[in-house]
């Protein structure tokens, strides 16, 4: 098991270099992303998962996106389990934080998403999370028009020292599908670690940082982002025990 996400690391690292060679105009950026996740458990099998973030841009401080994203998830057992869900994505155009004078413009994405978590021992775990999404882009007059399938694999490394500590490190790489894709098939790669602490068995925090390198549609010129990204954890079962 262990030889095989050996692999899969080695793979995610050659795919991700090879965009880079053809690189010619990187911008750099720095962010900070503020998030909200909430599980609500209906039953030991099916839960709903809400994220709320804010992405804000900070030289200068203006707004970059805001994300809200709804899951239905389906424990599988072995490890498994599979989500459908909806993306409200809200995005501030042009993305250039020097530019005062910007415009909003939606994107709407369904998605399916499955996952493995990996119990390797000694509190480590190894997640492996497969999602696609179709994205519907907003027009001048108000209406969406699908653009393309994104499909996304993030490899996530756990180690948990104690009962409420959990250190993460994570890369993510996400490809663009469709016709409309010429010059940027490799969409972006995102890697970075985190620290989280429940302080309750159901609410907590997490501080993260992550690079996201991302191609642009002209295939030549790319962003680098720095993110600093703050999340507060948060957990409630509407099924009451009983008494």
């Amino acid at each position: 098991m262990k030889h095989k996400a050996i692999t899969i690391i080695l793979t995610l690292f050659s795919l991700i270099s090879f965009p880079a060679l053809a690189q010619k105009n990187i911008e750099t950026q720095q962010l900070l992303w503020m998030r909200y996740s909430l599980k609500l458990k209906i039953n030991p099998t099916y839960q709903i998962r809400q994220e709320f973030e804010e992405r804000i841009y900070w030289f200068p401080w203006r707004q970059h996106q805001f994300v809200s994203r709804t899951q239905l998830d389906r424990k599988l057992g072995n490890g498994w389990n599979v989500a459908l869900g909806f993306t409200y994505l809200l995005q501030a155009l042009p993305q250039d934080p020097l530019v005062k004078d910007f415009e909003t413009n939606t994107e709407l994405r369904p998605q399916f998403e499955i996952a493995n978590n990996q119990k390797l021992g000694s509190g480590f775990s190894l997640n492996h999370r497969y999602w696609t999404e179709f994205r519907f882009l907003e027009q001048p007059d108000g209406s969406f028009e699908y653009n393309n399938i994104r499909t996304r694999y993030k490899l996530e490394l756990s180690y948990t020292p104690f009962k409420k500590t959990t250190l993460k490190a994570f890369d993510e790489i996400q490809l663009n599908i469709g016709s409309k894709i010429v010059n940027n098939v490799f969409d972006q790669n995102r890697y970075g670690a985190s620290f989280q602490f429940m302080a309750k068995e159901n609410l907590g925090f997490e501080l993260g940082y992550i690079n996201w390198f991302q191609q642009r549609k002209s295939g030549a010129d790319f962003y680098s982002r720095d993110i600093i990204r703050f999340t507060i954890h948060q957990s409630l079962n509407l099924k009451r025990p009983k008494s």
